[in-house]
């Protein structure tokens, strides 16, 4: 089937087109400083941008769009290890070919947009590979949404409506849900909705305690029961990541979430799986098939690494007509995007015990042990994780040592992000394009800017 216009010519275009940008993002392959006299000029522009959005901004770092793997460039003329990649977005590194022949393929298309009411062939070929993935579970459906946030939204809007008049929802201590005026009330962290009404009825449970790993399921259970019993019958969900990414990438054992929603199951109530961040970045595509929970889930919301967002749903969750709908189901190019995204990671060595992605995990925590009890000693108090979500912990492990970790980190040449609040720790959400010579340089420059700061 031809999708978009289409030719000899076009396609002879695109082809030499993709080769002439990958060639040249590949240019940006290390880490280098800010160009002389670029740094003022840099720091106006964000300096107006700040001032027309409204506030300023957590690091110097406005792009320029040249960029490849690991490496990004800054307007300063300055490339660094994107190890945040923007919050979970660009698992696959900086102008991959699966993005640009995306972009090209998008080009040729009548329009920007997809929506629910002229749909194109891409979402269609999207939908399919998103259900192709949880064959083994009972999700049957996928439908698309604006942001992580607004596929919160429509989970929640799907189980009210099965559950109604029950809108009690149990979500975990240190959840992130996400910014809208829904979700915000799921997010535990109350400076992320100061001023704002409480709309939602959500009571929480303690997560996976990882100081107490042999009490962890007991702890919870308790306080489910306790909840429970409080307002019995009431509650229409029970919200859970699987990894906690604000919360620090906390996460429990396969034995733990199986007691948590053996419990849920006995109570009537479904199990909803917020994977936005986790996505991708696990031993499998999903989390929950990492832990081996597809039998449980009834709700599994994406976004991030997909391009897009989205939602998978059982036939029991398919909501009635008009409840969920919007004009867009997100651009054409992300679309394409996701399609091949998902094809990539799946077909290719990432997946597994032997994977790419448990390798990088074993790696980078390895020689953050390696850091701990060695040169590092007292300086980095801890080191965990799963996939190519990784956290530690430096100095106090609070945020005034964190952050100021972070900020040096940066000057030196790696782009981070910090997660938790008790402790707080330094996250990275690493690209699967890092090859094993980058991470030696990410951990030369890591020990050096643990040594500057402490």
């Amino acid at each position: 089937m031809t999708l978009g216009a289409g030719n000899d010519e076009i396609q002879k275009q695109i082809d030499h087109l993709f080769s002439s940008i990958l060639v040249e993002q590949k240019t940006i392959n290390k880490v280098k400083g800010a160009d002389p006299g670029k740094e003022s000029m840099a720091k106006k522009l964000l300096e107006d941008y700040g001032d027309n959005r409204g506030r300023g901004f957590i690091f110097d770092n406005l792009s320029t769009g040249r960029g490849h793997g690991p490496f990004t460039e800054h307007q300063d003329g300055s490339v660094k290890f994107d190890l945040i990649n923007g919050i979970g977005i660009n698992l696959l590194g900086h102008s991959h070919p699966v993005y640009i022949k995306s972009c090209l393929e998008a080009a040729t298309y009548d329009t920007l947009m997809c929506g629910n009411l002229q749909p194109y062939g891409p979402s269609k070929e999207l939908t399919k590979s998103i259900t192709d993935a949880v064959d083994d579970s009972r999700l049957k459906h996928f439908w698309f949404a604006g942001s992580g946030s607004f596929a919160n939204d429509l989970a929640l809007k799907l189980l009210w409506q099965k559950q109604s008049p029950k809108y009690g929802l149990i979500a975990f201590n240190n959840a992130f849900a996400g910014r809208s005026v829904a979700t915000q009330d799921i997010t535990t962290n109350p400076a992320y909705r100061e001023g704002m009404p409480r709309n939602l009825n959500v009571s929480y449970a303690p997560h996976y305690d990882q100081n107490n790993p042999d009490g962890a399921l007991q702890n919870t259970l308790d306080a489910l029961d306790k909840i429970w019993n409080e307002n019995p019958d009431s509650f229409c969900a029970i919200m859970m990541e699987i990894i906690q990414g604000e919360g620090g990438f906390v996460f429990g054992t396969k034995e733990y979430y199986q007691g948590v929603f053996d419990w849920a199951k006995s109570k009537g109530i479904y199990i909803w799986i917020d994977e936005v961040q986790s996505f991708g970045r696990t031993h499998e595509l999903f989390a929950f098939q990492t832990f081996g929970l597809q039998e449980y889930v009834d709700i599994v919301t994406i976004a991030k690494t997909l391009q897009v967002g989205g939602l998978l749903y059982t036939e029991e969750l398919n909501p009635k007509p008009g409840l969920i709908a919007g004009t867009f189901n997100g651009s054409i190019p992300s679309i394409i995007a996701g399609s091949k995204v998902v094809k990539f990671l799946t077909e290719g060595n990432f997946y597994g015990q032997n994977g790419r992605i448990k390798q990088i995990e074993e790696t980078f925590i390895g020689k953050l042990q390696d850091l701990m009890a060695g040169s590092c000693k007292g300086k980095i108090k801890y080191a965990g994780g799963i996939g190519t979500m990784i956290a530690f912990e430096v100095g106090n492990s609070d945020k005034e040592d964190t952050w100021k970790f972070i900020r040096k980190l940066f000057e030196n040449g790696i782009v981070a992000f910090s997660a938790g609040r008790g402790p707080v720790r330094v996250r990275f959400l690493l690209p699967i394009s890092l090859k094993d010579e980058h991470i030696d340089e990410i951990f030369q420059i890591l020990e050096k800017t643990v040594h500057e700061v402490f």
